[in-house]
């Protein structure tokens, strides 16, 4: 892409989703928290934990996609 005004704005905006991601992020720990019990950090609910952990490491993976967007798209920003 060659108009850098461009480039600069999808970068503000990407890094924004990376914000975003951020939050989501601690949202599932804060859930994952609430569907663990206090005795041996057993889970209450063993099929919602395990499709909350799915959507964490799908969360992780969308988390490194953007990080690697931000770095590719600031290295020709700059």
């Amino acid at each position: 892409m060659e108009n850098p005004n461009a480039i600069k704005e999808i970068l503000e905006q990407t890094k924004k989703i990376g914000e975003n991601n951020w939050n989501t992020t601690q949202y599932l720990n804060s859930i994952n928290m609430l569907l663990v019990s206090n005795d041996l950090a057993q889970s209450k609910d063993e099929d919602l934990s395990s499709q909350f952990a799915k959507l964490h490491n799908r969360m992780e993976d969308v988390n490194q996609l953007t990080e690697r967007l931000i770095s590719h798209l600031s290295s020709k920003h700059n």
